[in-house]
């Protein structure tokens, strides 16, 4: 371990430079081969012209370059002793960093608590020195790759530049009333008009994303959360068809990642995705005009791989556009809730230890490779409604009144699912959330599909413990995905009665 350290404190960049340059450092790399595996690295990493720091720091150069040295980039413990060390990257450093970092930054750093926050790794020697080889291609950091963060590239090859038309026509606003929605959290639903009086208004929303620890289920299986507003599910938004959403996203410098948010209400832009990344001090304000009823989903969309890796860590919510003269029934008569439940089914993919036992993590995106692991193979190892197992059962039951009729909104980002709420049903529904359609009546299941929320009317009839699940029973019972729906009221025989109750009758 000694001998390792001292090798790499004793190389300077100048020879560094005469052994990647002359070629002989990695003959047997393959930049071609290495640029295709380098593909997996890009959810994190950017490289050549206009690349920035994302996630992981800017790789334009790295090969010659000290240790932690980016510029503008929060590194980690590990990297930071390195680079007071003198550590200079070159690529024997980058092949051993890349078959484990964690590893490689203790024995580098002679210190076995040295933190990176790189998790991912290759296992294929071959893959590494590709890997290797192609970043040395890019061994200069010119001032291309430092460009002003309005101008970087966003969602895949989506300039902003493209989606942000500067010599657009302003859109004038002087009509419009503005209000402030004071957001809740769920399964409520913000305070809000059923019909809509007046003109349509600019509704101002405020998001703040939080990356934070929280627990999954009664084991205290933790993960490091990614969220809007710090609750999973994000907060719903309320508006009327015709309103302006003035949203507001923040992401605070004590961040680690890069986010956005992708709105199936929006219209262009990639949903808003394209002109709200962010890094972590940065804020971005979205405008949009709801132009279509119905329950909507929106969550966290960065480049590649982080989009499901987000999504599974609780970065997702609804907003609802009522239209302005509210719900209707089939024949076009009124239809109106007096409670309005909000649910998200969220699944979770969280690893396991080498004894089967779920891991647990410090930071976001330290999970990431292992997590995208569990991911590609579409088992979860949770299904639960409203971020947590029983986060909706015993003192977080919803609840209700006989007679009271009750609006559940239900989403899942990612995956489809089974709505059932056994002992009652839904009366009107709306399963692809499309208020302008007329709603479905009397249904025992209705169907959510991944990337979409519904909406069902349920007026209860008989008080009692109603369980509200997703009809997968597997993933209800074993997984999580069950809620309880209290209600209180008078019992009426005339729909159910128990008639008898005892020994077996001759």
């Amino acid at each position: 371990m000694r001998q390792m350290k001292q090798r790499h404190l004793g190389v300077l960049a100048f020879a560094i430079g005469i052994a990647v340059f002359s070629g002989g450092a990695h003959a047997a790399g393959d930049a071609a081969n290495g640029e295709q595996i380098f593909k997996k690295c890009r959810a994190c990493h950017q490289i050549g012209e206009g690349a920035r720091n994302g996630v992981g720091p800017n790789l334009t150069g790295v090969i010659g370059r000290p240790m932690g040295s980016f510029d503008g980039y929060k590194y980690a413990d590990g990297l930071k002793a390195a680079n007071e060390a003198g550590g200079v990257w070159d690529e024997d450093m980058v092949f051993e960093w890349l078959a484990s970092p964690k590893d490689y930054i203790r024995s580098f750093t002679g210190n076995d608590k040295a933190k990176t926050k790189m998790t991912f790794s290759l296992k294929k020697e071959q893959d590494r020195r590709d890997v290797a080889a192609y970043l040395a291609t890019f061994y200069k950091a010119d001032e291309a790759s430092m460009q002003k963060s309005e101008e970087r590239m966003t969602h895949g090859n989506a300039p902003v530049g493209d989606v942000s038309d500067v010599s657009a026509a302003e859109v004038d606003l002087s009509g419009y009333e503005r209000v402030k929605q004071e957001l809740v959290a769920p399964p409520f639903a913000p305070k809000h008009e059923q019909v809509a009086t007046g003109k349509p208004k600019i509704v101002e929303i405020d998001f703040t994303i939080q990356e934070k620890k929280i627990k999954i289920d009664p084991d205290g299986t933790e993960i490091v959360a990614l969220t809007f507003n710090g609750s999973v599910p994000g907060p719903m938004i309320v508006v009327h068809e015709g309103d302006y959403v003035d949203l507001t996203l923040t992401n605070p410098a004590t961040n680690v990642m890069e986010h956005n948010i992708d709105l199936h209400a929006a219209t262009g832009a990639l949903g808003g995705a394209g002109i709200t990344t962010l890094l972590p001090g940065e804020q971005a304000q979205l405008r949009f005009k709801a132009t279509k009823v119905g329950t909507f989903i929106y969550h966290c969309a960065p480049e590649g791989s982080m989009t499901p890796y987000h999504v599974t860590h609780g970065m997702n919510g609804v907003i609802m556009v009522l239209p302005r003269e509210g719900l209707k029934d089939e024949k076009g008569n009124q239809l109106s809730y007096d409670k309005l439940y909000y649910v998200v089914e969220q699944d979770y993919y969280v690893p396991r230890d080498e004894n089967g036992n779920f891991k647990s993590y410090n930071f976001a995106g330290e999970d990431f490779s292992e997590w995208v692991d569990v991911m590609r193979g579409l088992i979860p190892s949770h299904v639960v409604f409203n971020g947590a197992v029983g986060s909706l059962t015993g003192e977080k039951a919803m609840t209700a009144n006989v007679g009271e009729t009750v609006l559940f909104v239900h989403s899942q980002a990612n995956r489809d699912t089974r709505p059932h709420l056994i002992g009652g049903h839904g009366d009107y529904v709306w399963e692809e959330g499309a208020f302008a359609n007329p709603p479905m009546k009397d249904l025992e299941t209705w169907f959510v599909r991944g990337g979409s929320a519904g909406a069902a009317l349920y007026t209860f009839k008989q008080p009692g413990v109603y369980v509200y699940l997703n009809h997968n029973l597997i993933e209800a019972v074993e997984l999580g995905a069950a809620a309880h729906v209290v209600v209180d009221g008078k019992w009426d025989n005339s729909l159910m009665e128990q008639v008898y109750h005892g020994p077996v009758r001759k």
